[in-house]
């Protein structure tokens, strides 16, 4: 407990200062940590899969996530903004064209290889592009949705992990994750709805240069709550698609360079999921 908690602060101290550097200093540090998190998430899920499947090319999986990267930022700098994401997957049919290929006229590797490539080039890469698109949100919303994606994702983890140890009682989804608890997905969810009412309070007060989402108090009450609630849903959901590719692969957790939480995928796994519905109700509300 003691290890998983300095673990925890110094998480905590890297979310915070990602934070900061990306508000005072420039976005393009938020830019940098979520891109480092893509690499390092695509090389674990690389690492797990071998050990039931064929593995997959680990170049291929680090050259996408840059040259996605490099693609999606031109494309929302220079070109069109929003569209940065058609640029990501664009990068990845051509990346994943070229994987079979290379696959097919190898030696070595077969189409199995490509496949296995593909699934790591997908997840968890391509859906954390979500978690990168919500930096080129306009600034009254972008610091607001970033803040989002750490508190209500911390939240819901912490509060799922505290009631669910607590209060313990039926399984959640016994066959996928065996450890989590109904009680724990409630905790986590109260815990996402706290997270979305501590945003509205950064918002209300202008802290961090964060902004409202809607004219009139109570719309924008509904909307953090429910960001929280929906960020809550998301994030725990995708904490059970990552426990079934760890059951499907034979493994305990992703990684070992976070003691007591696991890799770098343990700790975003529910994260990415998060950005992805904070993303696309954002987008509504930008209509």
């Amino acid at each position: 407990m003691k290890t998983r908690s300095l673990t925890a602060i110094l998480i905590a101290a890297v979310y915070i200062g990602t934070v900061l550097l990306s508000v005072y200093l420039n976005a393009v540090f938020y830019d940098i940590f979520v891109l480092m998190i893509a690499v390092g998430a695509g090389l674990e899920i690389c690492r797990a899969l071998e050990k039931k499947y064929p593995p997959a090319v680990d170049l291929f999986v680090v050259l996408y996530a840059f040259l996605g990267y490099i693609a999606f930022f031109l494309i929302e700098k220079y070109l069109a903004a929003g569209l940065g994401l058609a640029g990501f997957f664009g990068v990845l049919a051509v990346m994943a064209a070229i994987c079979f290929i290379y696959c097919g006229a190898s030696k070595t590797k077969t189409r199995r290889n490509a496949v296995t490539t593909l699934l790591a080039m997908i997840y968890p890469v391509t859906i954390l592009v979500y978690m990168l698109e919500i930096n080129y949100f306009p600034d009254s919303f972008r610091v607001s949705a970033i803040l989002f994606v750490f508190i209500v994702s911390c939240l819901t983890d912490t509060f799922a992990y505290l009631i669910g140890s607590l209060l313990k009682g039926p399984k959640l989804c016994p066959k996928i994750s065996p450890k989590k608890t109904v009680s724990g997905a409630i905790g986590g969810l109260l815990g996402g709805i706290g997270g979305g009412a501590i945003v509205y309070m950064f918002a209300r007060f202008g802290w961090l240069g964060c902004g409202m989402f809607a004219h009139g108090q109570i719309a924008n009450i509904v909307h953090f709550l429910m960001l929280g609630f929906l960020g809550s849903v998301f994030d725990q959901i995708g904490d059970l698609v990552a426990s079934y590719f760890k059951r499907k692969c034979g493994i305990k957790d992703y990684g070992t360079l976070l003691p007591g939480h696991g890799g770098v995928l343990d700790r975003v796994d529910g994260m990415m999921f998060n950005a992805v519905v904070i993303y696309i109700y954002l987008s509504f509300l930008l209509i």
